[in-house]
């Protein structure tokens, strides 16, 4: 498959728009939790665990639609 008709297909099936939203969603969701885990004395942990989880996101999600 040659890298141009790739690329059109990615924007044909709207790739690009989802990632996008996937990263601001992600972004703002990080933006939340660094503001209120704090404030209900959340442990630091879990912090690290929602960026996990962020990150896993994608993938994690696309073994579940393949199940």
């Amino acid at each position: 498959m040659k890298i141009d008709n790739f690329l059109s297909e990615l924007k044909r099936r709207n790739v690009y728009k989802v990632a996008v939203a996937y990263a601001g969603v992600a972004w703002l969701t990080i933006q939340a939790a660094s503001i209120f885990l704090p404030a209900f004395d959340g442990p630091p942990w879990m912090m690290k665990i929602l960026v996990v989880v962020i990150i896993r996101g994608p993938s994690g999600g696309d073994f579940l639609v393949r199940v």
